[in-house]
């Protein structure tokens, strides 16, 4: 197991979301038609990179989505997105919903 492990700084950080991919499919102008069929059909061609960015999510997002958006802006990937959800998630609200399902 240890390993494995080397040359990572913290295992935790490991995974990475699909917001994480959607957002850089989205920087280089590489998103699917058939999952995202309104992205560009107002806003001229498929190529062209938006200028700021609306992600809400329904269901809730996570401190790690909302920390790898934090890093796009702070870096900068040509455009500016924003973060939204109906609640934040965490250990403690995903218990508790597993709860309520199984109650």
């Amino acid at each position: 197991m240890v390993g494995g492990l080397k040359g990572a700084d913290n295992v935790y950080t490991q995974h990475q979301p699909l917001l994480v991919q959607t957002l850089e499919n989205l920087s280089k102008g590489k998103m699917k038609e058939t999952d995202y069929p309104f992205v560009n059909a107002a806003h001229g061609p498929k190529d062209a990179k938006p200028q700021d960015v609306l992600v809400f999510v329904i269901g809730g997002v996570t401190y790690e989505e909302a920390r790898f958006v934090a890093q796009m802006n702070e870096y900068g990937q040509g455009f500016h997105i924003t973060l939204g959800g109906t609640t934040i998630l965490n250990s403690r609200s995903f218990l508790q919903d597993m709860i309520r399902a199984l109650c």
